[in-house]
């Protein structure tokens, strides 16, 4: 089977969907009698394509964002449809068995199977947690090119059942393949972990969150709780900085709470799952999440996890985490506290996440992947 990836996504930074990409292609060039290209919007390679330069990436993004909305959403758009002709063109010289879609909206490719990866609806869901141009992009042309996928692909049961409900199609055109942890994240030493914390200059004893620092993140609610929870411990927030306003920390410094929070950026794989091995819980209250990665991450690494009780988050952490609505500073107030101060739950929240990410692997996650393609392969 010839396989074609809208390769873009992994060409950024290493967040959700480019860790995901690479994780599952990476198993799926394994499987017998599978052959896959990547397409990086200029070329097609038969490797996975590099990452960027995080530096230089996060500079042009922030560089992006300083232009008007409008400026972005037309740059974006020329951008697709100079891809889509790309596209085109390839798959008119070559014999290509699947596209895979990785994109915001599928491409307009009327000859060729096309599955398409939709992460979440936070784009429909949650309009104001997105760039308005990112939010004119979609609308523009998401029911236009929703026609050219043949099936459609996504990473939770919560989504797929979201997905079948509010795009109104039939439950045998939506499949979903649970993600997992990337095999780089799992126990580490108290050397290895010291070391690390000693570098960005972290104390013993932290909160922590993982994940783009922006609104649907509800970052809010965690600098709330802190306020509240009677302990000092302090909070840990390792990613990109994201879009949008940063009110939490405005709030934070109003409160008195400036010198415990520590804010690292995006780091290396390697330091982060030091950083998740020395944390006494992620925190992650966030909004909505199609999957939510740094819970499984955490839990690989033998990290506590306190998250979410909404969307796909109860169904991928499963025993393994404390739930919390995210609406409710007071809950993840009351569950920090328990976490800090009663080992028992500790170790069984350590115990319990074990146990879950035993369920998961990108070797499965391929698989079923893979299986996919070949049914929607086989209908054409």
């Amino acid at each position: 089977m010839r396989i074609l990836v809208n390769a873009m996504a992994m060409t950024g930074l290493l967040t959700g969907i480019a860790r995901y990409l690479r994780n599952m292609y990476s198993e799926m060039a394994c499987l017998e009698q599978v052959d896959v290209s990547y397409l990086t919007g200029k070329e097609v390679v038969e490797d996975t394509p590099p990452l960027a330069d995080s530096m230089k990436w996060e500079k042009a993004t922030a560089a992006v964002w300083k232009l008007p909305d409008f400026a972005v959403f037309c740059l974006r758009s020329v951008h697709w449809l100079r891809y889509e002709q790309i596209l085109r063109g390839i798959c008119r010289g070559e014999k290509i068995d699947i596209y895979h879609e990785t994109a915001f909206v599928p491409a307009k490719l009327p000859d060729v199977p096309t599955v398409f990866s939709i992460y979440d609806l936070s784009i429909r869901r949650y309009r104001e947690t997105h760039p308005q141009e990112r939010v004119w992009f979609f609308e523009y042309f998401f029911k236009r090119r929703l026609p050219f996928a043949g099936h459609i692909l996504t990473i939770s049961e919560f989504i797929r059942q979201e997905i079948i409900d509010e795009l109104k199609l039939p439950p045998e055109m939506v499949s979903s393949v649970p993600l997992a942890p990337d095999p780089i994240f799992g126990p580490r030493s108290r050397e290895q972990v010291h070391e690390v914390l000693e570098h960005y200059g972290l104390p013993d004893s932290y909160l922590l969150f993982v994940g783009s620092l922006e609104p649907r993140k509800n970052i809010d609610c965690v600098i709330n709780a802190l306020q509240d929870a009677r302990t000092d411990i302090p909070l840990v927030l390792a990613g990109w900085h994201g879009w949008g306003s940063k009110k939490w920390l405005e709030t934070a410094k109003k409160a008195g709470l400036s010198g415990r929070i520590y804010i690292i950026g995006h780091i290396p794989d390697a330091h982060l799952a030091a950083i998740y091995n020395g944390a006494t819980v992620l925190v992650y209250p966030s909004l909505y999440e199609g999957f939510g990665l740094p819970i499984v991450e955490a839990m690989a690494c033998g990290c506590p996890v306190i998250c979410s009780n909404v969307a796909s988050m109860p169904e991928v952490a499963g025993e393994g985490a404390l739930l919390i609505d995210p609406q409710n500073s007071d809950e993840l107030a009351s569950a920090i506290e328990t976490v800090v101060t009663d080992s028992e739950t500790r170790d069984n929240l350590v115990s319990q996440g074990h146990a879950r990410t035993k369920l998961l692997s990108w070797q499965r996650t391929a698989r079923e992947t893979l299986t996919v393609f070949q049914k929607v392969s086989a209908e054409q």
